[in-house]
Formats: C-alpha cells, sequence, structure tokens
C-alpha cells in the first residue's frame, strides 16, 4: 500500500512538473491585479546568497497550475476550521474587509512633515481628508474579536498636528453616520460612490463649494459584476459580486494624462474598457497616474490641486460642476517634483488619502523641503 501511494505521489509530481513546463508562462493575473514573477537569471553570487533560490520559488508559487483553484481551496479549508482572515483580509459577515497593520510612525510623520512644508512653501488654502477603511466604519461586519488599531483616533491626532495648517475634512464621521449603508465595496478596499457623495458632502464647507443634492448628480449603474482588490487577496470565492455606480459624465471637457512618455488627452473621465475586465475600479480615471488633469468648462473660475491615492478616483466626479480645472498629484508616482504642476496656478489644495496609505506608505514626504 504504502508503495501504491508514493507511486501515486510521483505520478501527480511528475504530471503537474510536465504541466507546469507545457503552460507558457502569463505575464500579468487580472484575477489578483498584478505582474507575476519572472523566471530569474542565475549567478554563482545570487546562488550562494540564496536569493536565486528564493526567486526561483516565487516565480513557481506564481505560475503554478490551476493556482487561483489551489488557493481558493485551501481559503475555503481553513474557513471551514474556523479561521477568518488570511492575506490581510478579514472575512466578514456578508463582506471582506481589509485587516490594517498598526500604523508606520516613520511613514506617518515623514507625510505630515510634507505637508507641512507644502504649505509653507506655497501658502495655498489647504485642506486634508483622512478616510478611515470599512473594517473601522462597518465594525459590525468583522469576525469576533478582529484586531483593529483606533482608526478615529489616529485620524484626530493627525488632524491635531496639522492644525493651522491644514483644514480637517470629517469623512469619519459622514461615513459614520451612513455605517449600515452600501458606502464601501463588499470585495474592494474602495468606498462606493455613495462612500464617496457622504464624504464630498462633509468636503463642501472646507472647500467653500455647494452642497449639490445627491439627485443632481445623475448616478447610475454601470456593473453588476465588480469583484476587487480584497476578493483577490483573500481567496475567498463565497460572496456575490459587488456593483459599481458612477455620476454622469457630461460636465467633462478635456482629461489630460501626463507620463514621462509624453501626455494623451481624452473626452472623459471614464475607461469603459475596464468594465470588461477584473480591474473594474479603474473605470473611475483609468488607472493610477503621476499626473492628471479635468478641464471642466464650469466657468466658475475656481481650480483645485489634490494630492491623492486612488480613492479620489470615485470622488472628484461630485467637483466637476464647481471647478475649471482639477490637477491630481500621486506622488507614489511622480517623482520630478512639482514643478511640472505649476502650483501657483491653483487656487486650493486637497490632500486626499485613505488611512491605510497614510499610514504605511511615506510619499507625501516628497514635498518636505529644508533639512
Amino acid at each position: 500500500m504504502e508503495k501504491i501511494f508514493a507511486a501515486l505521489i510521483l505520478v501527480v509530481w511528475v504530471g503537474l512538473t510536465a504541466l507546469n513546463l507545457a503552460v507558457p508562462d502569463k505575464d500579468f493575473s487580472e484575477l489578483e491585479n498584478r505582474y507575476l514573477a519572472k523566471m530569474p537569471s542565475f549567478s554563482p553570487e545570487t546562488l550562494v546568497s540564496g536569493e536565486y533560490m528564493q526567486k526561483v520559488d516565487t516565480y513557481i508559487n506564481d505560475h503554478f497550475v490551476g493556482r487561483d483553484v489551489w488557493v481558493s481551496m485551501k481559503t475555503t479549508d481553513e474557513y471551514l476550521i474556523g479561521k477568518r482572515e488570511n492575506g490581510g483580509v478579514f472575512i466578514g459577515r456578508d463582506a471582506l474587509l481589509p485587516s490594517l497593520p498598526d500604523p508606520d510612525e516613520q511613514d506617518v510623520e515623514r507625510n505630515i512633515q510634507g505637508i507641512q512644508s507644502f504649505v509653507r512653501q506655497y501658502g495655498l488654502p489647504t485642506s486634508l481628508m483622512l478616510v478611515p477603511s470599512s473594517s473601522e466604519i462597518q465594525k459590525d461586519k468583522n469576525p469576533p474579536y478582529a484586531p483593529v488599531f483606533d482608526q478615529k483616533a489616529f485620524i484626530d491626532g493627525v488632524y491635531g498636528r496639522l492644525a493651522g495648517t491644514a483644514l480637517p475634512i470629517d469623512a469619519y464621521g459622514a461615513l459614520a453616520a451612513r455605517s449600515g449603508e452600501y458606502i464601501y465595496y463588499k470585495t474592494d478596499h474602495h468606498w462606493t460612490t455613495d462612500g464617496a457623495y457622504a464624504a464630498y458632502a462633509s468636503a463642501c464647507g472646507a472647500l467653500d463649494i455647494p452642497v449639490r443634492p445627491y439627485d443632481d448628480f445623475g448616478v447610475r449603474q454601470v456593473s453588476d459584476s465588480f469583484y476587487g482588490t480584497l476578493y483577490s487577496k483573500s481567496g475567498f470565492r463565497f460572496i456575490s459580486p459587488d456593483t459599481i455606480r458612477a455620476v454622469s459624465p457630461d460636465r467633462t471637457q478635456r482629461y489630460t494624462v501626463f507620463s514621462p512618455k509624453g501626455s494623451q488627452e481624452y473626452d472623459s473621465i471614464y475607461f469603459p474598457e475596464f468594465l470588461e475586465k477584473k480591474d473594474k475600479y479603474s473605470y473611475f480615471l483609468g488607472t493610477n497616474e503621476a499626473l492628471v488633469t479635468i478641464e471642466t468648462g464650469a466657468g466658475t473660475g475656481k481650480s483645485l490641486l489634490i494630492f491623492k491615492d486612488s480613492y479620489a478616483h470615485s470622488f472628484v466626479p461630485f467637483l466637476l460642476e464647481d471647478y475649471d480645472r482639477i490637477t491630481l498629484a500621486d506622488m507614489r508616482y511622480l517623482n520630478t517634483g512639482l514643478d511640472a504642476v505649476g502650483v501657483e496656478d491653483y487656487d486650493q489644495a486637497l490632500f486626499l488619502y485613505s488611512v491605510d496609505v497614510f499610514s504605511h506608505q511615506n510619499d507625501i514626504g516628497k514635498l518636505r523641503t529644508g533639512p
């Protein structure tokens, strides 16, 4: 019996190895929305250091035949024995929610200094919005005893540090007041368009613009089959897809994406081709870019510069009636300084970041000047 079992294992192993060698490698995983590892180049130095074998192991894991099926089976087995967290994702009540680590104090400090330096250098009226995660606002959906750091205290602490520098926008309160509604996606870490509207209404006072009724924006559904980042990361597949709703795009006149390869103009802020792909959230403004500018023809004479992460993509459409020009700068990708932005040409600035990005990435710190 033992010999038969060993022979079966050998046959399966040989068969899977042959399949892995026969199946062409993929460069990109649409399900996970990331590029897959490439076979590393060999050198005696990397072999001795262990780096080569580590990269080979990563390559094999990324390209293993049926990888998505194996990952899903593993997650399902763990769920059945009571595990409710996988890949930094809580498997909660009718929703997947992000499990955020405690803030990195050095990253936070660097970001705060970046905002202080920006305001000191340019003197623009500046606002700050920090957006809590769904696992904070919708705690009733978290699994029992899920470890969630106090994002309200974190946000209040940052706002306190920047008092007199940036006007705080209470996205937390606006979202908490509607916590029972569909304000976050179930399978993705972003807020929905309804969540973005709640934050927009809260932001209007700081931005000195009128709060426009939700019904004025012509919000309509554009997809009912969205599976987002949390779905991909968790490996948990027993959850229904999200719907995506979007503001009417009528106001946009020109949308320009700037990149090291040059600029590209579009006649809309929406990219319908992404609705046919896994990465459906990129319907809003496309993929993350270092710098993009929206020209609206609103006739208000006002312009707004937004430093942001991807939460801004479904938020900005609510602002198109109130600004002639809106520029979005993503400091994660902007490595050439602000000379290309022309900060002096803007009337206001807004820093819009999720708590996750603000507390675990320090790219806003690129705005620091001086020692």
